[in-house]
């Protein structure tokens, strides 16, 4: 009889384990593609209490559309009910909070243009109630950007130049030397400025020399070299500048 209770017990807690890891998986995390649903952990269902989730989403520039379906929190109570003191939502376009919601008060349809939005759900260790569900899209992205430049001249710009590069971009061009000399110059460079250009960012690689990285509104120096030439660029959630032109021959 004791070895069935063990047996039991221990099925019982690897059930609970798995659900706790299913609902730990639903809290947060950076969306993909072009549409879908976002929903509160165990919705609808009431959510857990002692949470703090983030769902990002890169709008790629495009326009970023967030409408609520479906919003029940804890309500807010005593001084600090307008601040939303126990459970909320709330938005932020990259830094900037856009606000925050609790209750019944639904934020409805939110619309971003080419700035990062991000989605936090906190809730304290007390009421829940059946939490929220909201449908997005991203319409009009930024074209697919990077490649393998094998033209004898030519240049390479950041997406969307001369206007503001988008966010959360990742792009990778090549200079194929061709058994010839590359000789490459900036024309343009205005990115975010960082002490260790750790936001936004341009990375030029040549050979198996070490990378060098370039960022804010400094011209990087001529590039002259007899191996291929690749340049790394890369944009984080926040803020957005007009980005680079570089010409090649």
């Amino acid at each position: 009889m004791m070895w069935m209770k063990v047996c039991i017990f221990l099925q019982l807690s690897c059930a609970a384990l798995a659900q706790l890891s299913r609902s730990q998986g639903d809290c947060g995390g950076t969306v993909t593609g072009v549409e879908g649903a976002i929903s509160s952990p165990g919705y609808p269902v009431s959510y857990p209490g002692n949470l703090d989730c983030t769902w990002t989403l890169p709008s790629r520039g495009g326009r970023l559309t967030l409408t609520f379906t479906d919003f029940q929190l804890e309500r807010p109570f005593g001084l600090l009910s307008s601040q939303c003191n126990y459970d909320y939502v709330e938005v932020l376009q990259g830094d900037v909070l856009v606000g925050r919601w609790c209750g019944e008060d639904s934020p409805g349809t939110l619309t971003f243009g080419s700035r990062t939005a991000r989605v936090r759900m906190v809730s304290d260790a007390h009421i829940s109630r059946r939490g929220f569900r909201l449908q997005w899209s991203l319409r009009g992205t930024a074209p697919p950007c990077g490649g393998v430049m094998n033209s004898p001249y030519g240049e390479i710009t950041s997406p969307s130049y001369p206007l503001d590069y988008p966010s959360s971009q990742d792009c990778t061009w090549t200079i194929a030397a061709q058994g010839g000399q590359i000789v490459a110059s900036f024309r343009d460079f205005v990115l975010e400025t960082g002490s260790s250009c750790q936001y936004d960012y341009v990375e030029i690689i040549i050979g198996d020399e070490t990378p060098r990285r370039h960022c804010g509104s400094d011209l990087p120096a001529e590039i002259a070299s007899y191996s291929d030439v690749t340049l790394h660029f890369v944009s984080d959630e926040n803020k957005e500048e007009t980005g680079f032109k570089l010409f090649y021959r």
